[in-house]
């Protein structure tokens, strides 16, 4: 008999000892309250869209204003929808590949998630009324860090115990994935918040004396240490997570093994070893040390090996599977966000190029490449995540295929063309900018640019809206008698002469 590959032997155990039922209580309220949170980001953007096509709009209620909601945006979508969706996806597929039937604990995991909800609402409510740590990525006051630390460290705990307690011994390559990014999520957002100086800890403007929380006293310092911490949000969570679930669900779906383990495990060192030093070709134009400069370029180009190990390894996955493209919604979604993973790594590489990053510096090419990222890859997963996921709680099939073809094709158009509008917006900034041209005098050349990212944006909303009304269908009009209901009306229609039915 010829040996069994790592992913077999794994797949094999599992199946071996299967347990009868899953609780999944933990996943549905992770991945239920992440729902909420899309809509608001989506909402506070369009917001923001519509106020740089009219910067008056709402002038006077200073909650709205755009400094104080563009932490509300960015936040909401790496905190609030993302880092939701993927726990809740952590914690349905832990049990699964572990052949328990739960999580070590899923009273901890519910609870976490409530914890979760309140003290980040607690920070959105405070970003509102001018409570911020006045840094990029890391606004949240220090009384709202410690407590999603803490939600953290004792999510890292139950999967810990999971894993501990588990009936099939080997791990499968996205158990590895979900532990490591999640224990360094909690490191890299203590250190990105250097929560070590509470300081002033109801943030800056705030009367009291002492300094603000979660700054270096050095300026530079703490710019180098902002963009290393803020670029791991996306190297060391965001893409860890996307990567541990589709290695998970693509092979589940299709009902293929994993083309290799090998690759698998090259992109897993690979990622962990150079995504640490890419952050900083963000500041390729600012007084940072040449060296630093350098090794995050050399960082960006040589992380297109474990990128490319990936990439190959799903493309080789799916071989003889992509007509389920068109057919199957969830595989549709998350290969949609895998091909726009590739394309903003490959992005990367080239902003880390110091000739063309001195032309896109400053310019709307970088929000158009964290949008490609945030939204072109890890949300097109996570909205392929909670299509899959749902129907898996109910034991019953989701609501409306038209309403997800609907949410696809919405979020689709309206991403690609707020990517693009950016994008050659930026590249009017860049050319003015290079000679000499002052960023003030462009502003009128790119407002056709601002109100086509607005109209995108709002399709953007839309799109996520739908999700949500799809999972509230689902989970409120039984399904399964409804497709029997239909599939008896079809069936019961005459037939033409053709022999298809009218």
């Amino acid at each position: 008999m010829a040996q069994m590959s790592a992913d077999e032997r794994i797949s094999s155990d599992v199946e071996a000892h299967p347990p009868r039922t899953y609780a999944d209580s933990a996943s549905k309220v992770w991945l239920y309250s992440s729902l909420f949170w899309i809509i608001f980001l989506t909402l506070v953007g369009l917001t923001m869209a519509t106020e740089l096509v009219t910067p008056n709009l709402f002038a006077g209620i200073a909650p709205l204003q755009f400094g104080r909601i563009r932490p509300m945006h960015v936040n909401g979508a790496i905190f609030g929808w993302l880092t939701m969706m993927y726990v809740g996806g952590a914690f349905y597929v832990l049990p699964r590949l572990l052949g328990v039937s739960s999580l070590w604990s899923e009273t901890l995991g519910v609870w976490s998630a409530w914890i979760w909800n309140l003290a980040f609402a607690a920070g959105i409510v405070g970003l509102g009324l001018g409570l911020t740590q006045a840094r990029e990525y890391t606004e949240l006051i220090w009384p709202v860090d410690v407590l999603l630390v803490l939600v953290l460290l004792s999510n890292i705990f139950n999967s810990l115990m999971t894993v501990v307690h588990r009936r099939v011994r080997p791990l499968y390559v996205t158990v590895w994935w979900i532990l490591a990014s999640q224990i360094w999520l909690a490191v890299d957002y203590f250190i990105d918040n250097v929560m070590w100086r509470p300081g002033n800890w109801l943030g800056n403007g705030v009367a009291g004396g002492g300094s603000p929380s979660g700054a270096l006293p050095d300026p530079l310092a703490d710019g180098m240490l902002n963009w290393w911490g803020n670029h791991n949000l996306f190297g060391l969570w965001l893409t860890p997570m996307m990567v541990a679930l589709i290695y998970y669900f693509i092979p589940k779906i299709t009902r293929t093994p994993l083309y290799s383990h090998t690759l698998s495990l090259v992109s897993f060192w690979g990622i962990a070893f150079f995504y640490t030093g890419v952050g900083h070709h963000h500041l390729l134009q600012a007084p940072i040390p040449g060296w630093l400069k350098t090794f995050a370029t050399v960082n960006s180009i040589l992380l297109l090996v474990p990128v490319f190990a990936f990439v190959t390894n799903v493309w080789l996955t799916m071989r003889g599977n992509w007509s389920s493209f068109f057919t199957n919604m969830p595989l549709r979604f998350m290969l949609t966000g895998f091909i726009f993973y590739f394309l903003v790594n490959v992005q990367g590489a080239f902003m880390a190029v110091p000739v063309f990053n001195q032309m896109i510096h400053f310019t709307n090419f970088i929000v158009a490449h964290a949008h490609l990222a945030l939204l072109g890859a890890f949300t097109f997963v996570g909205m392929g995540t909670v299509t899959y996921l749902v129907p898996q709680f109910l034991g019953r099939p989701i609501y409306s295929r038209q309403l997800v073809e609907w949410q696809y094709w919405l979020l689709f158009v309206g991403f690609t063309g707020f990517f693009w509008v950016l994008t050659f917006a930026s590249f009017l900034q860049g050319q003015n900018w290079a000679i000499g041209i002052p960023q003030i005098n462009v502003l009128p050349e790119i407002r056709p640019h601002y109100i086509a990212r607005a109209i995108f944006g709002a399709m953007i909303l839309m799109s996520a809206i739908l999700q949500a009304i799809s999972v509230i269908a689902t989970l409120i009009v039984d399904t399964s008698r409804k497709t029997r209901e239909e599939f008896r009306a079809y069936a019961g229609r005459p037939v033409t002469e053709g022999g298809s039915h009218d």
